[in-house]
C-alpha cells in the first residue's frame, strides 16, 4: 500500500511538473467586451478608446469607419473583444464589413485574429431608423510578451450613441377630403379640401391636384383648390385626386367620387310699379329682369298680386291690372318667383304703392301737458288737435313718441308715457297725424320737454362701529341711499353731534380720530344726501353713549435676560434667544382706553403644563430650563372695573451650539508618517457631544480620534461635530507638512539569485524593507521582508519575476510610511534569475521542468514495478 501511495503521489507531481506552460488565446476571444480578461494581470495605466463615431448622433442604415486601441501604442502583443447591442445587451445593434488587419468576426462579435496589432478598425453599418441608442462594449489586452500571464494589462470601455431624430422623413397623408360645396352650381363654384398631415412636422409643399370633367383632365387648372368658374357649366360631371407632399416625399393619392353641377336658381330683378305714384285712374303696370346664370330661359314663373296685404288670386300671372280695381288709399305690391323650367328662385317684391286721391288732406296739432316740470316719476301726456277743410270727420290718429331724438315703439298711438320709461336729462317730444278716412295729414309735432333731475333720500344710516362704544376708538359714519334717476352719492353732508350740539369742525367727516372719543359722550351723526347736483332730504341716527372699555391686548416679549418688566408702554430692552444658561424673562405692557391703571396677572407653562410656584413672577430661573422645553406665558391685564384682555407667547429653550477644535499628536508630526488628529477638545455648554466627523484633503472619517497619512504641503481639515440635539458646527483648517524624509539614492540589482539593494546613510534608527510583485500604490500594496540599521540588504530572489521594493525610516520611534516610485522605491526584473540555475541551486523552476518531470515519470514507473514485485511475492 505504501508503494501505491509513492506511486500517485509521482504521477501527481509529473501533472504539475507539466502544466508549467502558459496557453494564450492568439486566435481570438468572445464574450468579453464587458467584463475583461481577468485570467490577466490588469492595469490601471491602459485607457481604451472608439473612434469614428459621428459628431453627435448616428443616422440608421449609414456606415461608419471605426477604430480602437487601448492607449499609446508602445510594442507589445494585443488583443481585443467588440460587441455592438442595444442599452440592454438583447439585441445586435448593426453590421460589420472592411475588417482590419488582425481583425475578424465571430457570430456578432470582433475580435482578434492574431496577436501582432496593438490598434484595429473596421466598417461599422448603423441599424434601420426607429431602433434607438446602441451601446458599444470594448476590451483590449496588452501583453508583455514574457510566454505568461503575469505583468500584462487590460482595460475595457462603454459608449452609448443615440439615433438622430429626423433621421428619415415619413410620407404625409391628405385626410378629410371633400368637395366644397357637397352640391356645386356655377354660381356656388367648385373646390376641394383636406387636412395635411405629417409625422415629421414637415410643412406643405408640392401637393398635386388633378381636376377631371366628364373624364378628361384639365391641365390647365393642375393643383388649384378652386375651380375657376368660366370652367363650369350645369349638368357636368367632375373628380379630382389630392396626392400630398411635404418637398421630400409623396403620400398616397386620394381620389373623391365624381360630383354633379346641378342646375343655379334664376333670379328676378329691378322690379317695378308703373306710374311710380299712381292715382285712383291709373292702370298698374309691373315691369322686371330675368336673369339665369346658366342661360336658360324663362318658364313659369309665378307672378302675385296683393292689395292690402292679401293676394288677388285673379290677377296671377298679370303684368297689368286695371283702373276699375283700383281706390283712392289702396296699398298695392307685386311678387315674382322667377322659374327657369328646372327650379323656382327667390321671391322679390316691388315694395308697396299707395293709391293716391283728389280728396284735401286734414292737418294736426298737439302738446304735452307736464310742460317744463316733469321728473322721472311723471307721466307723459299728449292732447291731439285737428282740422279738416272738407269738413270730414276724425277717422284715425297715428302717435309716435321720441327719446332723444329716437323713436320709441312702445309708446304708438299712446297719448300716455310711463314713468319707468323717463330718465333724468331725456329729451321727450310726440309727433302726430290724423285721418279723414281718404288721407293723412302731415306729422305735427309736439314742442319737447327735458325730464328734470329727482332728489335723493337716504334709506339706511349706521355710526359705526357697532356694538358698545368705548373710549379712544374711532367712530365713522355709513348709509345708503336711494335716487330716483340712478346718479351715484357725491358731495352729501355730514353733520356730528355731541351730547346734543352740533361739533362744526367734524362737518364733511366720514370717520372721528379716536383721540375726541371721551367716556359717557352722547353722539349723534346726520346725513343729507346729494347726488353731485342736489340735495335731498337727510336722516340721523340715535345717539349712542361711549361706555368704559376694556384694557388693550397686551404686548409680549419673551427671551434671555436679567430681569423682567410689566406695567405701561415703555421701550423695552432687547431680550437674547431663549437658553438654558441665563433665565428666561417677560417684558409686557398694556393701554387703558379710559386712562385707567391696570394690573397685570402672568402665568407660565412648560411643555404644556401649569406650573404654579411661578404665578406671578417676570423670569424662570436658568436652574428650570433645559433645552428643546417649550414655555408659554400668559399675561391677563385688568382694569378698575374688572374689564380685562389677556395676551400670550411662547418659546422653545434654544440648543446652544457645539465648539469644534482639534489637535494633532505627536504635536509636531512628521511629514509622511500617520498622523493622529485629535478632537477631544472640542465641548457642548449645554449637553454633550456625540459624533465627530472630519474630512481631511476631501476623504471622510468618523470618530473622536483617526488616524491619517499626509505628506508634504498643505492639508484641508474640516472637522463637524454633533451633539446630543443634533445640532452641528463645522470648522475648517488649513495644515501645512513640511519635506518628507526619506532614503537616498536607492538602486537594486540581481547579483546571480540574489536581490541587492542600497542606499545613502541619513542618521536614523533603522530602516525596513518591503516587498510586492505588482506595482504598489502604497505600503498596504507590500509586505515587509526586512529589517537594518546599514545601508545595504540583500535576499534571494523569491520568484522570476518583476520585483518591487520600498525602503522607509524610522526616526524616534516613528516610521515614515512615504513611498515615491524613483525616490524610496525600486523595480527589479528578477525574470532572468533562471538563467544562473547551471552554477547555483537556486535557478528556475521553470527552466528544470523538463529534467524533473523525466525524473519524476522514470521514479513513478520504477515504484509501480517494486510495488508489482511486492504483490507477486505476496501471492507466492
Amino acid at each position: 500500500m505504501m508503494h501505491r501511495r509513492i506511486a500517485v503521489i509521482l504521477v501527481v507531481l509529473f501533472l504539475v511538473a507539466t502544466a508549467q506552460t502558459a496557453q494564450s488565446n492568439a486566435a481570438g476571444k468572445t464574450g468579453s467586451s464587458s467584463s475583461g480578461c481577468t485570467c490577466h494581470g490588469a492595469s490601471a495605466s491602459m485607457s481604451v478608446d472608439l473612434y469614428g463615431f459621428p459628431s453627435s448622433d448616428y443616422t440608421g442604415n449609414t456606415s461608419y469607419n471605426l477604430s480602437w486601441d487601448g492607449g499609446p501604442h508602445i510594442p507589445g502583443t494585443g488583443g481585443f473583444n467588440l460587441i455592438a447591442t442595444n442599452p440592454t445587451g438583447q439585441a445586435i445593434m448593426g453590421s460589420w464589413s472592411n475588417l482590419g488587419t488582425n481583425v475578424k468576426q465571430v457570430g456578432s462579435e470582433l475580435t482578434h485574429d492574431g496577436t501582432s496589432s496593438r490598434s484595429w478598425s473596421a466598417v461599422w453599418t448603423a441599424p434601420q431608423a426607429g431602433l434607438g441608442t446602441v451601446t458599444f462594449n470594448l476590451a483590449v489586452l496588452y501583453g508583455n510578451g514574457n510566454g505568461n500571464n503575469q505583468g500584462d494589462s487590460w482595460d475595457t470601455g462603454s459608449w452609448d450613441i443615440q439615433e438622430a431624430t429626423g433621421s428619415t422623413n415619413n410620407p404625409p397623408t391628405a385626410t378629410n377630403v371633400h368637395y366644397v360645396p357637397l352640391n356645386p352650381t356655377k354660381e356656388t363654384g367648385l373646390a376641394v379640401e383636406y387636412d395635411f398631415n405629417d409625422a415629421d412636422g414637415n410643412s406643405e409643399q408640392g401637393t398635386t391636384i388633378r381636376w377631371y370633367r366628364d373624364g378628361l383632365q384639365i391641365a390647365q387648372i393642375n393643383d388649384m383648390q378652386t375651380v375657376p368658374s368660366v370652367w363650369i357649366s350645369k349638368n357636368q360631371q367632375w373628380r379630382v385626386e389630392v396626392t400630398p407632399s411635404d418637398g421630400n416625399d409623396e403620400g398616397d393619392m386620394v381620389s373623391l367620387s365624381p360630383v354633379m353641377i346641378e342646375n343655379t336658381i334664376p333670379i328676378a330683378r329691378n322690379l317695378e310699379i308703373s306710374p311710380s305714384s299712381p292715382l285712383d285712374d291709373d292702370n298698374l303696370e309691373l315691369d322686371y329682369d330675368y336673369f339665369d346664370l346658366d342661360s336658360d330661359n324663362q318658364q313659369d314663373s309665378e307672378i302675385r298680386w296683393y292689395l292690402d296685404g292679401n293676394r288677388i288670386t285673379d290677377l296671377d300671372d298679370i303684368l297689368t291690372v286695371s283702373s276699375l280695381m283700383i281706390r283712392s288709399g289702396d296699398q298695392w305690391e307685386a311678387r315674382v318667383t322667377p322659374h327657369d323650367g328646372t327650379s323656382f328662385g327667390i321671391t322679390k317684391s316691388t315694395g308697396l304703392i299707395i293709391i293716391g286721391s283728389s280728396n284735401n288732406q286734414p292737418t294736426a296739432n298737439a302738446y304735452i301737458t307736464q310742460g317744463s316740470n316733469a321728473y322721472t316719476d311723471d307721466l307723459l301726456q299728449v292732447v291731439v288737435g285737428w282740422f279738416d277743410s272738407d269738413g270730414d270727420d276724425l277717422a284715425g290718429t297715428e302717435i309716435r313718441w321720441y327719446r332723444d331724438g329716437l323713436q320709441v315703439s312702445a309708446f304708438n298711438d299712446l297719448t300716455l308715457v310711463t314713468s319707468d320709461a323717463t330718465s333724468k336729462g331725456d329729451i321727450w317730444y310726440a309727433s302726430v297725424r290724423v285721418s279723414d278716412s281718404l288721407m293723412w295729414s302731415d306729422w305735427a309735432n309736439a314742442e319737447s320737454i327735458t325730464i328734470l333731475n329727482s332728489p335723493p333720500r337716504v334709506t339706511s344710516i349706521t355710526m359705526l362701529p357697532e356694538g358698545n362704544l368705548i373710549a379712544n376708538q374711532e367712530l365713522s359714519v355709513a348709509w345708503e341711499q336711494f335716487d330716483l334717476d340712478g346718479d351715484l352719492e357725491s358731495g352729501s353732508e355730514i353733520y356730528w353731534w355731541v351730547n346734543g350740539e352740533r361739533v362744526l369742525e367734524f362737518d364733511g367727516l366720514t370717520s372721528i380720530s379716536s383721540e375726541h372719543v371721551y367716556r359717557d359722550q352722547h353722539w349723534a351723526v346726520e346725513v343729507v344726501p346729494r347726488d353731485g347736483d342736489i340735495l335731498g332730504s337727510g336722516m340721523t341716527t340715535q345717539s349712542r353713549v361711549i361706555e368704559n372699555g376694556e384694557p388693550n391686548q397686551p404686548i409680549i416679549k419673551l427671551g434671555a435676560g436679567s430681569s423682567g418688566y410689566s406695567g405701561a408702554p415703555s421701550s423695552f430692552t432687547d431680550l437674547g434667544i431663549a437658553n438654558s444658561l441665563e433665565s428666561l424673562v417677560v417684558l409686557t405692557s398694556s393701554t387703558d382706553p379710559d386712562d385707567e391703571p391696570l394690573s397685570f396677572d402672568i402665568t407660565w407653562s412648560r411643555n404644556g403644563y401649569h406650573v404654579p410656584d411661578l404665578d406671578g413672577q417676570l423670569l424662570v430661573p436658568l436652574e428650570r430650563l433645559e433645552p428643546g422645553q417649550i414655555w408659554e406665558v400668559v399675561v391677563i391685564v385688568r382694569d378698575p372695573w374688572g374689564l380685562t384682555n389677556q395676551s400670550s407667547e411662547s418659546v422653545i429653550i434654544s440648543n446652544l451650539p457645539p465648539i469644534p477644535s482639534w489637535s494633532t499628536i505627536p504635536e509636531f508630526p512628521l511629514s509622511g508618517s500617520m498622523i493622529n488628529f485629535d478632537g477631544e477638545s472640542s465641548f457642548d455648554p449645554d449637553g454633550y457631544i456625540t459624533t465627530w466627523l472630519w474630512q481631511i484633503n476631501g476623504i471622510f472619517y468618523s470618530g473622536s480620534n483617526i488616524e491619517v497619512l499626509l505628506g508634504e504641503g498643505a492639508h484641508s481639515v474640516k472637522l463637524t461635530v454633533i451633539d446630543d440635539l443634533e445640532f452641528s458646527i463645522t470648522i475648517n483648517d488649513l495644515f501645512i507638512l513640511g519635506q518628507v524624509s526619506m532614503v537616498n539614492s536607492l538602486s537594486g540589482e540581481v547579483s546571480g539569485t540574489d536581490i541587492k539593494l542600497s542606499w545613502d546613510l541619513t542618521g536614523v534608527d533603522e530602516y525596513r524593507i518591503y516587498r510586492s510583485s505588482s506595482p504598489p500604490e502604497s505600503l498596504d500594496d507590500m509586505k515587509i521582508v526586512g529589517v537594518t540599521e546599514e545601508n545595504s540588504w540583500s535576499e534571494l530572489a523569491p520568484i522570476a519575476s518583476n520585483l518591487y521594493y520600498a525602503v522607509t525610516q524610522v526616526i524616534d520611534g516613528n516610521e515614515i510610511l512615504w513611498i515615491e516610485n524613483g525616490t524610496n522605491s525600486v523595480n527589479v526584473d528578477a525574470s532572468l534569475v533562471a538563467n544562473s540555475i547551471d552554477s547555483t541551486p537556486t535557478g528556475s523552476i521553470t527552466m528544470l521542468s523538463i529534467p524533473l518531470t523525466l525524473i519524476f515519470l522514470l521514479l513513478a514507473v520504477s515504484s509501480i514495478g517494486l510495488n508489482l514485485q511486492i504483490r507477486r511475492r505476496s501471492s507466492l
